[in-house]
């Protein structure tokens, strides 16, 4: 599988997302405040990083994949600060539409702590526009979809329920992606049964019981329901992410396979593993892998995101590394 690794470079991805900033407020303590029982922070430090779809992105991008991001952002600092990170990763954003009446998806966490203390965040400010994209600009992100998609090994949709995929935009891709038979992965906060006949899925325990409308408490439990959603989906695989527990793979045939988390004793922020799953899951497959041992190398992947703090990616010789240590 290292051999795989090294041909990530040579496979282009298309993301579809909704594009998420994740920004990063960091002030230091300086006293309580006379107005309310708060602490007052000094201003030292904003940070903007990829989040939604953009992370997922991002995930591509530092293992070495071709990416090209299509979604929505706003007219504002934050969409113009954003942009700049996403091209400083070697990011394609030509199908990223700026949109003047629909600000930039944004969750902002202020963070609190001096240089000689752990810093925490003390709270956490969410700025979305759920409505549903206008025709305008679901009709420009499928004509740049359709105008593309013959240059791309791989369609990632990563769905966070923000308003992007409107009903025609999900059939729209998938048809797409089917007419050039390319492989299609989607990770789906809300709206897994939506995406019928894509190639691969990847919710985690939680969205895969909402899809169902039930909770999934043990692994006979997530067994069923897998071969349930991916006999519903008509999809070509399906993987449930199950946190401390590992995932579990299935196919069209039936056939499944559990896998324990990479790396257990170690985990301790599991925030943006999924996208690191899928994004690994779908270049490992672009490049020739079978679906199980895709699944392991995305298991890897996942076994060293959850060692850093936050939403963070993994590289190529982190990968190889820890492969070696299997």
């Amino acid at each position: 599988m290292i051999e795989a690794i090294d041909s990530f470079k040579n496979k282009k991805i298309m993301v579809i997302g909704d594009i998420i900033a994740d920004e990063f407020i960091i002030g230091e303590p300086e006293r309580l405040s006379r107005e309310a029982p708060v602490i007052i922070l000094r201003h030292r430090e904003r940070d903007i990083l990829p989040g939604g779809g953009a992370n997922a992105a991002s995930n591509i991008a530092s293992l070495g994949g071709m990416v090209s991001l299509a979604g929505v952002i706003g007219r504002d600092r934050t969409g113009e600060d954003l942009s700049c990170v996403l091209q400083g990763q070697g990011m394609d954003i030509n199908g990223l539409i700026t949109s003047s009446d629909r600000p930039t998806a944004v969750k902002t966490r202020i963070i609190a702590g001096g240089n000689q203390v752990v810093k925490q965040q003390v709270a956490r400010i969410d700025h979305f526009d759920e409505t549903l994209i206008s025709k305008e600009i679901e009709n420009s992100l499928l004509d740049f979809i359709s105008g593309e998609i013959v240059k791309y090994d791989g369609i990632l949709i990563s769905d966070y329920g923000l308003g992007l995929f409107t009903d025609r935009l999900k059939q729209g891709i998938v048809e797409l992606a089917d007419s050039y038979d390319k492989f299609t992965a989607v990770d789906s906060r809300y709206d897994l049964l939506d995406y019928q006949g894509v190639s691969l899925a990847t919710p985690n325990l939680e969205e895969a019981g909402q899809a169902l409308d039930r909770c999934l408490l043990n692994q006979n439990e997530v067994v069923e329901a897998g071969l349930e959603l991916i006999n519903r989906m008509q999809s070509t695989y399906l993987l449930i992410t199950q946190g401390g527990d590992g995932m579990t793979v299935f196919t069209a045939e039936g056939d499944y396979k559990h896998i324990p988390v990479a790396n257990y004793a170690e985990v301790f922020d599991v925030t943006g593993a999924g996208d690191t799953v899928v994004g690994t899951i779908l270049l490992a497959l672009c490049t020739g892998l079978d679906i199980y041992q895709a699944m392991e190398l995305a298991n890897c992947a996942a076994g060293i995101v959850v060692r850093k703090a936050g939403v963070a990616t993994v590289n190529p010789a982190e990968l190889k590394e820890e492969l070696k240590k299997q």
